[in-house]
């Protein structure tokens, strides 16, 4: 492993399509030249490994399943920060802990984080009342306290020991989630599936552990849209479960295969932007690259 003192630390699963969703991470990652100041940390399956071995520069960790991760698979990219799978972690003073669906951008160059940086989801909307106090009504029967910061998202960018601490209560509260109370009927009738079960647990623990003066909320998982002018408060572009254009969804179905953009018009927008990145060729990383 590199003495760099940032990370980006995800988990790769064995399936083509997050295969190609890390590829626009880890393009981006090249892109800026990124990889001077920020390892980028793989966790993945033993049958992922040749996947991996494709990107060079990584650090890749082999990841056995354990726990619950055979039948909630989204609790392996949080498993990685429990005590026995974050030890090569301790190394580093600053973690982005995300997903493999991200854009990075040239503004997490030089980039270190005074607050805790927590993203935005989108598992309920913003006018769900009903959603947000079942989500406080859970809080309480955990004996958490809820500060009112709702539809935290699914990355994290701060101190490397408070982003493992946070990650690894998420992944022992989703358990619990699971275990208690997916399959009840108040969680079924108020419009919450079982596959969101770690995005309520990330919500609850960011609340109960970091009160607000601590954290900067909704300030990575930019959203991957048209009306997203690439500032530079936009670190880093999360490709979102919508079809509004740029879609991930609609990416996948080949109905992007026509739409070409120039590199003049690739940071107008975010969703130039994802387009530009999941269409460049890996072989045409190194000519762009000089322009940064």
């Amino acid at each position: 492993m590199g003495l760099k003192k940032k990370a980006i630390v995800v988990y790769l699963d064995n399936d083509f399509r997050i295969d190609v969703e890390f590829s626009w991470l880890w393009k981006t990652w090249q892109l800026y030249s990124l990889e001077e100041e920020y390892d980028l940390v793989v966790y993945h399956p033993k049958e992922a490994k040749e996947r991996v071995s494709k990107y060079y520069g990584i650090v890749p960790i082999e990841m056995e399943n354990i726990r619950m991760s055979g039948e909630y698979k989204f609790l392996n990219s949080h498993y990685f920060c429990l005590p026995e799978w974050s030890e090569p972690l301790n190394q580093y003073d600053y973690i982005l802990k995300t997903d493999c669906d991200v854009f990075l951008t040239k503004h997490m160059k030089g980039y270190v984080p005074s607050k805790i940086l927590v993203g935005q989801g989108g598992y309920y909307k913003g006018e769900e009342h009903d959603k947000v106090e079942y989500i406080k009504t859970l809080a309480e029967k955990m004996g958490f306290t809820y500060r009112n910061m709702t539809l935290v998202g699914a990355s994290m960018f701060g101190d490397r020991k408070s982003v493992v601490k946070l990650v690894e209560q998420q992944a022992l509260t989703t358990e619990k989630i699971l275990k208690e109370h997916s399959e009840s009927k108040e969680f079924k009738e108020v419009g919450f599936d079982k596959g969101i079960s770690s995005m309520i647990a990330g919500e609850l623990v960011v609340n109960n552990y970091l009160s607000n003066q601590y954290v900067n909320l909704y300030s990575i998982d930019s959203k991957p849209w048209e009306i997203i002018n690439m500032g530079k408060d936009v670190l880093h572009v999360h490709a979102w479960h919508t079809d509004v254009r740029w879609s991930k969804h609609s990416f996948f179905r080949g109905e992007y295969m026509d739409w070409e953009v120039s590199f003049d018009e690739a940071f107008l927008n975010a969703a130039n932007y994802c387009q530009f990145i999941a269409k460049l060729k890996m072989a045409d990383l190194k000519e762009y690259k000089k322009l940064f």
